[in-house]
């Protein structure tokens, strides 16, 4: 057994607490295995505490110069992302060489200090087997919230994608939501309106009924899993959180008593506004028109809509809907997607506290990971700067920790790169641009 002595560094811990000036992090390590690993301390600087270091103890100091953050969280991910989509439902990738994929777009997304994903549907259930590669330490990879196959009416959003599940009527809703369980997804996803992909359907009005709906929310509930849903519009909005919805995905338009709902009945918020305002990025993917046109039209309400969540309180979690290693704005898009958060009306502080602990609470992992505090797994990073004043400081990325194992670091006097995936001289760029 031995610990890593993290000191003389700024630590902001997730939960909204301001941040610690002089901090200290001591994490324990176990012989036995990575997994094993926690946090042992996180406070403020102890002397004595130190003193209990020994030769064989790694002490690292920080120097006030760098911000100790939990890892990022991205909610809303497909790993199996393609732009611009393939035509009809035509799978040119197959099972094996999809998970293949995956697992080097999770590899980007922890080269981008980002810890955990929520994989909102993808096909072949590449989502269940990378996780259980992962929680077996068969991969180093984020930690995988798998959502398994997409729930959608026939002909509704998503019914061309490669792996999403057509039904018609509450019995098949229920069946297909029973058989998603069966597998073990973490959470069930669903399509309830339409996107800004389709072609032909309107980001107005419903694909599935109520009853359908409530069919899905009471048998994942009884399970135990919460249930998401793709929301484009203010009265599907209202009205799947009325029925017990627990996340609500993009939320192109929403009035601000719809907001208050959410707020009310504790319903999470995942904005995606990275995706109407990556206009650019999606142009130079040749997206096709009606995609670029709709983003466009889509930003034009989704601001405003974000805007009313946060001055009513809605828990505000940070997901993309592009890979989390996208390249937007000079960073990456789980990086924009926070700062995009700010611009909503966001605090740094709150920004951070929700691509961490509420993106950790809507997963059922808060009590593993998503903050800084003694028992827990332990994955973090360092930017250098002040990250809670100035959200552009994320973008001063230096160290990248899971379960207490540093990824890579480039802080002075701990430079190291322990984890790559690449082929020797390779960078470790990519987003969905990279055609694998």
């Amino acid at each position: 057994m031995k610990r890593t002595y993290l000191i003389h560094g700024r630590i902001v811990d997730g939960t909204g607490s301001p941040a610690i000036e002089d901090g200290m992090l001591v994490l324990e390590h176990i012989e036995e295995g990575y997994d094993k690993d926690f946090i042992y301390y996180c406070g403020t600087m102890d002397e004595e505490l130190l003193k209990e270091a020994g030769e064989n103890d790694n002490i690292l100091d920080l120097k006030k110069e760098y911000t100790l953050l939990p890892g990022l969280f991205n909610v809303h991910s497909h790993l199996d992302l393609e732009l611009p989509y393939p035509p009809l439902k035509i799978d040119f990738w197959g099972p094996a060489y999809r998970s293949l994929v995956a697992y080097r777009r999770a590899a980007e997304a922890l080269n981008c200090g980002v810890t955990t994903i929520r994989n909102v549907g993808g096909a072949d259930d590449f989502d269940l087997a990378l996780k259980k590669a992962v929680s077996k330490n068969l991969l180093c990879a984020p930690n995988i919230i798998a959502c398994g196959s997409i729930l959608t009416a026939h002909g509704g959003h998503g019914y061309d994608t490669v792996g999403s599940i057509e039904c018609t009527g509450k019995d098949e809703f229920m069946k297909e939501t029973r058989k998603q369980l069966a597998k073990g997804v973490d959470m069930i996803k669903l399509c309830y309106t339409g996107g800004l992909a389709g072609a032909v359907e309107s980001l107005e009005g419903k694909q599935i009924t109520n009853e359908e709906l409530a069919a899905v929310i009471e048998t994942a509930h009884a399970a135990g899993k919460k249930v998401a849903a793709h929301l484009s519009s203010d009265q599907a909005i209202r009205e799947s959180v009325e029925l017990g919805l627990d996340s609500v995905e993009h939320a192109y338009h929403m009035t601000e008593s719809t907001a208050k709902l959410m707020a009310e009945k504790g319903t999470y918020l995942i904005a995606t506004l990275c995706v109407s305002n990556g206009v650019d990025y999606l142009q130079s993917l040749n997206c096709p028109i009606h995609q670029i046109e709709k983003s466009k039209e889509a930003g034009k309400t989704h601001m405003q809509s974000i805007q009313y969540a946060v001055q009513n309180n809605v828990k505000i979690c940070c997901g993309t809907d592009l890979l989390p290693s996208d390249p937007i704005d000079g960073t990456n898009a789980t990086v924009h997607e926070v700062e995009l958060l700010t611009k909503a009306g966001l605090s740094p502080l709150q920004a951070i506290k929700a691509a961490t602990f509420n993106s950790a609470e809507l997963c059922g992992i808060s009590h593993i990971t998503g903050s800084l505090k003694k028992g827990l797994m332990g994955d973090f990073i360092a930017v250098e700067g002040r990250p809670d004043e100035n959200i552009a400081d994320l973008r001063n990325l230096k160290m990248v920790a899971k379960n207490c194992r540093l990824i890579w670091s480039d802080v002075p006097g701990q430079k190291v790169r322990r984890f790559s995936v690449l082929q020797p001289g390779y960078e470790m760029e990519g987003g969905v641009f990279k055609k694998w």
